[in-house]
């Protein structure tokens, strides 16, 4: 039986691959000693204090601007309490417009006494309990702290009420030919100014460090509570008045 070429290669096995690249001959071990740091008596390299330092990296966005030391309030100056001031008269003078202009019917002038009527206890209730505070802080039942702390948490109540008397009172048909109630528009304006001016003397009072308050002070706190009280009396008091007769 003849074996032709192919068979024997078959017989062979698989041919054994060649690989063209040239073998590399193994190194040796490096044995040195590393050292960390320069060797000891070697001169140290002097360093160069001329170069400029390093600038820092450039920011792909501009600083944004830094906020203000505090925020633009009341109690920052006497030019913003003016202002406010200002604004309040204007607001006020709107409103008397408004009730010699308008025709008020039956249901719109119930409605608009409703409201009179919550609006007085919500911010006539307000300064009372403020001024209760007060007194329990005089009595040493209380810190001035806290005094101050609880009466600044009334100061909302107290002005919703104060806007709400002015808006309903507008629908209510005032008489403004009376002398009485010209009266009580003043005690209104002179209330409002009063309760603007009121947060600086809080803020006084709040940084002041020594132990009794200095007499301007306490002359200051002792006229407010008493303008406070005379105005609301006695807006109160003439709105009554008006109502019976």
């Amino acid at each position: 039986m003849h074996t032709t070429p192919s068979d024997a290669a078959t017989e062979a096995g698989p041919p054994t691959p060649i690989s063209p690249v040239t073998a590399i001959a193994s190194r040796g071990l490096h044995t040195e000693t590393i050292s960390w740091g320069p060797k000891p008596g070697a001169p140290q390299p002097i360093e160069d204090t001329t170069a400029a330092p390093p600038r820092p990296p450039k920011r792909l966005l501009p600083i944004p601007p830094r906020k203000p030391e505090k925020p633009l309030a009341l109690h920052d100056s006497w030019a913003i309490v003016v202002a406010a001031a200002t604004v309040a008269s204007a607001a006020l003078a709107v409103a008397v417009w408004v009730s010699a202009h308008i025709e008020v019917d039956p249901n719109l002038h119930t409605a608009a006494l409703f409201v009179h009527l919550a609006s007085l206890v919500l911010g006539f209730g307000g300064v009372l309990i403020a001024d209760y505070l007060v007194l329990v802080w005089i009595s040493g039942r209380s810190t001035l702290a806290d005094a101050i702390r609880c009466a600044h948490r009334l100061h909302l109540p107290i002005w919703a009420g104060l806007v709400g008397l002015v808006a309903s009172g507008a629908f209510l048909e005032p008489n403004l030919t009376s002398v009485l109630t010209q009266t009580k528009l003043i005690l209104v304006l002179v209330l409002t100014v009063n309760g603007l001016q009121a947060p600086i003397l809080s803020r006084r009072i709040a940084h002041n460090n020594a132990v009794h308050l200095p007499p301007h002070l306490t002359v200051w706190g002792v006229a407010t509570a008493t303008i406070s009280q005379v105005c609301w009396w006695g807006a109160v008091w003439i709105g009554f008045w008006n109502a019976e007769h």
